[in-house]
């Protein structure tokens, strides 16, 4: 349903967000 697309986004943007971030600690190290 639209629900279990929604959580399926926000599960595929935080992954992305977790990604980035860990790219933004690595270049600052």
């Amino acid at each position: 349903g639209l629900w279990s697309k929604i959580k399926e986004t926000g599960k595929e943007a935080a992954k992305a967000a977790g990604k980035a971030a860990l790219d933004k600690i690595a270049e600052a190290v």
